[in-house]
């Protein structure tokens, strides 16, 4: 009887220990767990800077062959143009021609500079005036004379100033039988023209040409 009381109460007490000492599960520290989720905060964080920055990259790298290859459209098209010109007449555009008077006038010079718009290379070359652009002059009298103008064989609008906001640029050979046409590419910049500020060193090499 005594050891059947004793029993109860041994099991009672070891009840109460159970219950002051809960499992080691229930008192494991949650700063550990809490340390865990920023590591893996952080690791997630350096994954999506790592792919934002390879798509950052991934989108400079797509704008700059987008601009290169709409120079080199429009440099195409100019191409086109002075061909059409050369077969025409038998010498790229240079000069105002009178054939009646048997005169050859300069063009507009070119600001170099690239500081006046309006003498950019060629625009100078596609003025639709009697008194500027590129033409060849035919007929006697003021009144019954024709020109015909090197704006009037380009058959769309096309841009005089490259996609990085330099003018493209256009230089014809001594005797006008052949010609250079370049853009000065991203940096802006090229040791190719006469004179003027963007013939300063060209370190890159990025110019876009179209030679014939």
């Amino acid at each position: 009887m005594n050891a059947s009381r004793t029993h109860t109460r041994f099991s009672q007490g070891n009840e109460g220990l159970k219950a002051l000492c809960p499992p080691t599960s229930v008192l494991r520290p949650r700063s550990s767990r809490a340390g865990m989720t920023m590591i893996e905060l952080g690791m997630v964080m350096g994954i999506v800077s790592i792919l934002l920055a390879l798509v950052l990259g991934l989108g400079r790298h797509v704008n700059a062959v987008v601009k290169i290859r709409r120079a080199q459209a429009d440099l195409g098209e100019w191409h086109e143009t002075l061909n059409r010109w050369f077969l025409q007449f038998g010498e790229y555009p240079h000069a105002r021609i009178d054939t009646h008077l048997d005169s050859i006038h300069s063009l507009d010079s070119v600001d170099w500079k690239f500081t006046d718009p309006s003498r950019y290379p060629l625009t100078v070359l596609t003025n639709d005036t009697d008194s500027s652009g590129c033409y060849v002059r035919f007929g006697g009298s003021p009144g019954t004379s024709t020109n015909i103008t090197f704006r009037s064989f380009l058959t769309t609008a096309v841009n005089t100033v490259d996609p990085w906001g330099t003018p493209y640029i256009y230089i014809p050979s001594d005797n006008a039988k052949s010609y250079t046409l370049f853009s000065c590419g991203s940096n802006r910049k090229t040791v190719d023209i006469p004179s003027g500020t963007p013939s300063s060193p060209d370190p890159t090499l990025d110019d876009i040409y179209f030679e014939w």
